[in-house]
């Protein structure tokens, strides 16, 4: 592909996430002159900071749960073609303590049947025949045998060496202050530097950070900073497979809270009255080279990625109660990621969105799964060739963008 005026390259990618890597990946697969411009480096957003949760298991029916469906099969095509991502089709469990929620999980089990997956409701036996660790309290859970870990740091230094090994160029540390804007045309970026980069297009994959650099335009992206908050331990002497949601998560999803057999009532540990202003997705996953990472106190504070107090305790006080074992390991870090949300869930893949050359690839809160999709789908788009999904149906101007969503069932 040539860009045009004799430009160096067809097209500029901002943003170095699992996002923007796959986007600049598939479309230097495609022959098209990329540069991919990261502020930091690569993965120094969210993508390097999330516990690494493949995570089909949630997904609500519909689109949703399609995009996750293709998104888990492109993980296995990239596990094929890319340096070693540490992927492992370990399988994932919601498990419960409380015996009031047992109707709830048989419901929401015959749901996620219905909606596509090869889910089971196991009893507290077989969940800790999965997983040594579960405490006795744990009295069932349900099973997802497509769930899977990666290591999304990795993923995104093997999406950036297959970019270049087809062409593509990287520019780290290179901070943009503003689209570069010719009448209703954006023609490339300026740097903080005050250096103007031409491209043919320019493709907006910059995550929750991405709203402000349209701002200026009078364009509003309708995608919120949700600080999710990580702690990781020393390796431990023990190994567990499964990724792990415990019983706090199901508040969290809107259809769940919709099923007939949802109460409160085991939804929302004791403690977490404690601390207004967090909502808790209680997670756990372990590492390839033995680390647990457990989460996630969420709450909005803006592009502030730092963790709190508050935020830490709530998951220390509640996974040391449910996973016993891992009382006694050593904190060897904590951190947070900001994780893109819009008010529907879907990505925004807009290849038209008002201003000729932009699109825009952003606002993955299912990044893990769907980022690497839609990287796939802009360069097909940008190919001429039919996409995997009908992008019409992720547009800025979509009505669902419009809608406010209460707090809590978010997704």
């Amino acid at each position: 592909m040539n860009a045009p005026g004799g430009q160096a390259h067809d097209v500029i990618v901002l943003g170095a996430g699992i996002v923007g890597a796959a986007t600049a990946y598939f479309l230097a697969r495609k022959r098209f002159r990329v540069l991919l411009v990261e502020g930091e480096a690569p993965a120094w957003g969210a993508s390097g900071r999330n516990p690494g949760f493949q995570w089909l298991h949630t997904r609500k029916a519909g689109i949703q749960m399609a995009l996750g469906l293709a998104g888990r099969r492109l993980a296995d095509e990239l596990r094929e073609e890319l340096d070693d991502f540490e992927m492992r089709p370990s399988g994932g469990m919601i498990y419960f303590t409380d015996e009031r929620q047992l109707p709830l999980f048989r419901a929401f089990v015959a749901e996620r049947r219905a909606a596509g997956l090869p889910m089971e409701l196991i009893d507290g036996k077989s969940a800790r025949e999965h997983c040594p660790i579960l405490s006795e309290k744990v009295l069932g859970a349900s099973w997802n045998p497509l769930d899977a870990h990666q290591n999304t740091a990795k993923l995104v230094d093997a999406l950036v060496a297959a970019a270049k090994r087809q062409g593509a160029e990287l520019r780290s540390n290179c901070r943009i202050a503003r689209l570069a804007i010719e009448g209703q045309r954006c023609v490339g970026v300026v740097t903080a530097g005050g250096e103007t980069i031409p491209a043919g297009k320019v493709i907006l994959a910059a995550g929750a950070w991405s709203p402000k650099l349209l701002e200026p335009l009078g364009m509003a992206l309708p995608i919120s900073a949700m600080r999710l908050q990580v702690v990781e331990t020393e390796p431990a002497p023990f190994r567990f497979e499964p990724l792990l949601y415990g019983p706090t998560a199901v508040k969290q999803y809107a259809y769940i809270r919709e099923l007939p057999d949802y109460s409160d009532e085991g939804a929302w540990h004791p403690i977490e009255r404690q601390f207004p202003g967090l909502e808790f997705l209680e997670l756990a996953a372990q590492k390839k080279d033995g680390r647990i990472r457990l989460g996630c106190p969420m709450d909005f504070p803006g592009l502030d990625d730092r963790p709190t107090v508050a935020g830490i305790a709530l998951t220390l006080a509640v996974l040391a109660e449910n996973l016993p074992a891992i009382r006694d390991l050593a904190i060897e870090r904590v951190y947070a990621g900001l994780l893109p949300e819009t008010p529907d869930a879907l990505p925004v893949l807009d290849p038209t969105p008002g201003i000729e050359g932009l699109i825009i690839n952003a606002g993955h809160v299912f990044g893990n799964l769907a980022g690497p999709l839609s990287g796939k789908m802009i360069a097909q788009h940008l190919s001429g060739e039919t996409t995997d999904f009908d992008l019409a149906q992720f547009r800025l101007d979509r009505p669902a963008l419009r809608v406010n969503r209460e707090s809590h069932g978010r997704w």
